[in-house]
Formats: structure tokens, C-alpha cells, sequence
């Protein structure tokens, strides 16, 4: 039997048992990546929706480094679903896809969020998608496709708009019938005497500030929303933004897209059309990752995903964002993180914790332990059993060899725990300079 017929022979013994793993959505065979580079070494290729920490896994649920002897690649390859335009009508609907209050083009849907005094599960999108930039109704027709996708009441109604943020505009169209009768005479006077000029009534207020264009719907059932993110899943909280962070988001025109943070702080003047234009402060701008209909789009970064804004506005060379935090606290809502999302956070911080706690343990034992014979060398990593990771942190004692306790003298031994640090001795042989 050749080596590849040999491997597949392994891989569709285990694929089943792999693919009961948590987070596994596939299984195959192929040359294994080490630093994104291809080894040409054959492996059985494991893939994962998102890699995650050794210490958000459960035992059950880690992929073995080997299997038969062959090599295991775990591989992120995000949710697996049949292809599908984000202009289209999906149900249940997840974030990134097209959106719209009956009377407006198409923006898009940014995520699930909940209710902080109901516990009601709400979508969130900007004012100017859901809300038709202020001038809609609590209780209006949200659907999903958008209009401009399709969407009609009948056959794509969503969600019904809950609450929305208000929109201040600094000019906008006169709504006062005293300088629109003005206007309209003085026009008819200048079509009779032949002027090519025209009056234009219209209302001012440069003190108008703004720091969110920010909306929520109520699904007609909860079961026509999903949590997660188009190729982004789902959204573990969230973090301010800060200049060069890396960002990422979904949208219904441009898809996935990436940029950097470029500035912070910023105050704008947002143009929404037929003369009407808003200042906003407090917003995040980013390096250009949108296009028309991508409003909405909720900003992420990190890994885990964490909200960091909600798109609005744009141009061709920059993205503009509200900060998330002050969306949510406008709409009095909270990011709706899942139950998996939160216990792997939560594993992760506690992580975190272990790490400085065995770390400051490492300082204070360090000279002891490489005072010892044999000891060539001290630190804080995972602790091994079996030869498998466990995830477990622990203190790393390095030895040039492993010696029986039984040959060693009482001072010697190194224990198995130092101030509630688990210890891990590894035999790494003697250290030398490699030159030549």
C-alpha cells in the first residue's frame, strides 16, 4: 500500500470521531503548513470553523498533533454554508447581509444585540437603514433583502422598527411654511421677469452634534435571526479602538473586508443628501473598506472577534465608524454574545490570570530552582502529559537530563507544585551557542 493510500486508509477510519470534535467541520487529507508555508509532509487536514486556545477546548474536543503515526493540520476555515449573495433573503438572517426599512434603498444588517431591560433580542443597523435617517415610525416595516435587493412588505418583511437614535442636522430642507411661501413667490417673480436665479429655503443649526446614526428592529419571531457575522461568526464583545488596530467587517455591497484604524476622535460632516448634512464627534475613521449599501456593517477586530464600531459613512479613501460602545449605551442595548463565546472569553481571561500568577512565581523561585543540579533553565509555558498538551499553565523547569527521584538528594528534587503552580520538568539537553 503507497503512503497516500495508507493515509487515506487512517483518515476515513478517524474522520468520524473527528468530525464529533467541537468547532470541526471537515476532514481531509493534505500537505501539512508550518508557518503558512507547505512542508510537502502529507497529513490529515482537520477543519476548524475558527482555532481556538488549547484552553477553550475541552480534552474531547482537542485534534491530536498525531494520528497513526501520520501528522495532524488543523485549519480555519470558518462556518460552511451553501453559497449565498448577501443581497439575497436568507432566514434566518445572520449580520452582513442586506437590509432596509420599506422606504429606503438597502444597508445592512450589522447583528444581534439584547434589550438591556427586556432581554428581548433586537437587529441593530444604522438610523439612516432602519429608521430612514429619522424620518420613519416606531413600528415601520423593516425588510430583509432590502428594496433595492427585492424586498417587499409582502414577502420580506423581517422586523418592525423599535427605536431608533436621532439625526440633528446642521442644514436640511426648510419644514417652516412662512420661507417656503417666501421661496416658492420669489421664484415665480424671477420665471416672469426672465432671472435665472433661484430662492432656496432651508434650515440651519451649527450647533447641531451628533455621535451615533444608530437603529434596532424587533424580529416578528426570534427565529428569523442569527448571532453570528457573515465569515466572521459570532462576536465575543467588544473593545475600544485604538490607531493601527486591525479591523475587519461584512457587508452587503463589498463582503469582507480589511483595514487599520488610521484615527481616533474624529469630528465629521456627513452628507445624507437633498441638502442635508450632520456633524458627528467621538468617530473612528478607517482606511477605505465600504461602498454604498455597506452601512450598517458592525466593525470588528481581535481574536477573538470584538465589536470595536458601527460603519455609516464613507468615502473612497475612508471608512467612518461611531465608536460601539456609544451606540450601544444610545439604544440602551448590550452586544449579544453567545453562551460558547462567553465561557471561552471567560476561559481565556482566567488563562490570562494563571499566566501572571505562574509568572510572578517564576521570579521569585527562578534562582533556587537554577541553582540545582542539572537545572539549565527556568520559564512558564503549558504543561505536557502523555507527550499531548493539556493547556494546564505551569512553571517549565529545563534539564540537561531527567534524573530517577530516587538518585537525587531530598534538596534536589524538584516538586511536582511551587505556591500552587503546577511545575513541568523537560529534559532539553545541554545548551551551547550554535555557531559553527
Amino acid at each position: 500500500m503507497t503512503q497516500p493510500e495508507a493515509l487515506r486508509s487512517v483518515k476515513d477510519r478517524v474522520e468520524t470521531d473527528l468530525l464529533q470534535r467541537e468547532n470541526v467541520v471537515g476532514v481531509g487529507i493534505g500537505y501539512k503548513e508550518m508557518g503558512g508555508q507547505d512542508t510537502g509532509a502529507l497529513s490529515i487536514k482537520v477543519l476548524v470553523r475558527r482555532k481556538l486556545p488549547l484552553s477553550a477546548l475541552s480534552a474531547r474536543s482537542v485534534v491530536p498533533p498525531r494520528v497513526d503515526g501520520y501528522p495532524t493540520d488543523v485549519v480555519q476555515v470558518g462556518e460552511l454554508r451553501a453559497l449565498q449573495a448577501p443581497t439575497g433573503q436568507f432566514r434566518p438572517a445572520p449580520g452582513g447581509v442586506s437590509l432596509g426599512h420599506f422606504r429606503v434603498s438597502a444597508g445592512t444588517l450589522s447583528v444581534v444585540v439584547r434589550d438591556r431591560i427586556t432581554g428581548e433580542r433586537l437587529i441593530l443597523s444604522n438610523s439612516h437603514v432602519i429608521a430612514n435617517s429619522g424620518d420613519a415610525s416606531p413600528g415601520d416595516p423593516v425588510l430583509q433583502p432590502g428594496p433595492v435587493d427585492g424586498g417587499t412588505v409582502d414577502r420580506d418583511l423581517i422586523a418592525r422598527l423599535e427605536r431608533f437614535c436621532p439625526i440633528y442636522f446642521m442644514e436640511g430642507p426648510s419644514t417652516c411654511s412662512t420661507a417656503n411661501t417666501i421661496a416658492f413667490l420669489a421664484n415665480a417673480a424671477a420665471i416672469l421677469t426672465g432671472a435665472k436665479h433661484r430662492l432656496r429655503a432651508y434650515q440651519t443649526n451649527p450647533d447641531a452634534i451628533n455621535q451615533v446614526d444608530a437603529g434596532v428592529a424587533r424580529p416578528l419571531s426570534d427565529d428569523l435571526i442569527r448571532d453570528d457575522i457573515l465569515e466572521i461568526g459570532p462576536v465575543y464583545g467588544t473593545a475600544p479602538a485604538a490607531l493601527g488596530m486591525p479591523v475587519r467587517k461584512f457587508g452587503r455591497t463589498t463582503g469582507f473586508t480589511t483595514g487599520q484604524v488610521t484615527v481616533l476622535d474624529a469630528t465629521v460632516d456627513v452628507s445624507y443628501g437633498i441638502g442635508r448634512v450632520a456633524r458627528f464627534q467621538n468617530q473612528i475613521v478607517t482606511t477605505a473598506m465600504s461602498q454604498g449599501g455597506d452601512s450598517g456593517s458592525l466593525l470588528v477586530s481581535g481574536d477573538p472577534p470584538l465589536a470595536v464600531g458601527l460603519l455609516f459613512a464613507g468615502s473612497e479613501q475612508s471608512t467612518i465608524h461611531n465608536p460601539i460602545q456609544l451606540v450601544l449605551d444610545c439604544l440602551n442595548v448590550d452586544l449579544l454574545v453567545p453562551t460558547s463565546a462567553q465561557e471561552a472569553r471567560t476561559e481565556m481571561e482566567d488563562q490570562e490570570a494563571r499566566t501572571q500568577r505562574a509568572l510572578a512565581v517564576k521570579e521569585a523561585v527562578e534562582a533556587d530552582l537554577l541553582s540545582r543540579p542539572n537545572v539549565v533553565g527556568v520559564g512558564v509555558g503549558t504543561k505536557r502529559k502523555g507527550g499531548q498538551e493539556t493547556g494546564q499553565v505551569a512553571l517549565i523547569v529545563m534539564v540537561d537530563r531527567k534524573i530517577p527521584a530516587a538518585q537525587l538528594a531530598p534538596e534536589e528534587t524538584i516538586p511536582a507544585e511551587i505556591q500552587g503552580v503546577p511545575v513541568d520538568v523537560v529534559e532539553v539537553g545541554p545548551l551551547r551557542a550554535q555557531s559553527l
